[in-house]
């Protein structure tokens, strides 16, 4: 496939005329309880009390803290903190200052990322279960219905699949009984990927680059009525989603936790459209494909 299929244009103005595009608010989640291990464990130095653990942190950084061997299962798809759904609170009202609706919103099948979704999106809100019982008492007393737009995830949105336990998820099962109106189809019922899909060493980058393209493609693919979509997933899976796209230094800075940003995403029909010449070879494009 000639490279590349899909520009990103800035929201301030309108996207070139004659383009297929959808606007698209990319949501990192909010801080989740392997986050703030991560930054404890860091802070209290925990590396020091075992020599294999120095030798840990020396090859994954803070995040050694989420290996298995270290902290056997408590982060295996970690929820929110206390910090984090006030994140997720300020997002939502955030997004009501600045009225933006959402016609979908995909996500990845993470608890993180769908309480992030179900707190901070204000059409959605209303479905989540641990909402204060008086906001739903308040609701029904201004007579505001429920209905939010569809809900649906996919494993092309989710982290870079190391070893560390946040990055596995539970069932779709288990999620389904927690957030029961969202549409898990694409999801598989057991976390094939982290047990058969790796993302690790020197194939990292161009295995998540590629998914991230397939993710790209597969949001373009999406009804046409879904104009306007939220897309609620993971720090490292959009700095390689931005990264295939030409932008300003700024643009490709990591996410803070619940930070939104948004811009068109386009499909190319020809190179001679703005922003569609291409920016790498047909051969690249062929090596970031997965083996």
């Amino acid at each position: 496939m000639d490279c590349p299929a899909h520009a990103v244009f800035p929201t301030s103005r309108p996207p070139p005329e004659g383009l297929r595009c959808k606007t698209v608010h990319l949501i990192r989640h909010a801080e989740g309880t392997h986050n703030a291990a991560e930054l404890e464990a860091e802070r209290r130095q925990r590396f020091m009390k075992r020599e294999e653990w120095r030798a840990l942190r020396e090859t994954h950084g803070v995040a050694f803290y989420l290996l298995e061997s270290v902290t056997g299962l408590t982060y295996w798809d970690p929820p929110l903190t206390r910090l984090g759904r006030r994140q997720a609170a300020k997002l939502r009202r955030e997004l009501t200052r600045s009225n933006v609706t959402f016609d979908a919103i995909f996500s990845s099948p993470f608890r993180r990322t769908l309480q992030t979704a179900m707190i901070g999106c204000p059409q959605i809100e209303c479905l989540h279960r641990a909402r204060p019982w008086w906001r739903k008492l308040g609701a029904w007393l201004r007579h505001e219905p429920c209905r939010p737009p569809p809900v649906v995830t996919t494993d092309l949105l989710r982290e870079r699949i190391a070893n560390y336990t946040s990055d596995g998820r539970r069932t779709v099962t288990q999620l389904a009984a927690e957030f029961p109106r969202v549409n898990f189809g694409e999801v598989s019922e057991e976390d094939r990927p982290f047990l058969e899909s790796k993302e690790l060493g020197k194939q990292e980058q161009p295995l998540v680059r590629a998914r991230a393209r397939r993710a790209v493609q597969w949001l373009m693919d999406r009804p046409t009525q879904q104009r306007t979509v939220a897309v609620v997933t993971h720090s490292h899976f959009l700095l390689a989603l931005l990264g295939l796209f030409r932008l300003p230094d700024e643009g490709l800075l990591r996410f803070a936790n619940a930070e939104r940003r948004a811009l068109h995403l386009c499909a190319c029909q020809n190179d001679a459209q703005e922003g569609c010449d291409p920016t790498c070879t047909s051969a690249a494009a062929a090596a970031e494909k997965p083996p």
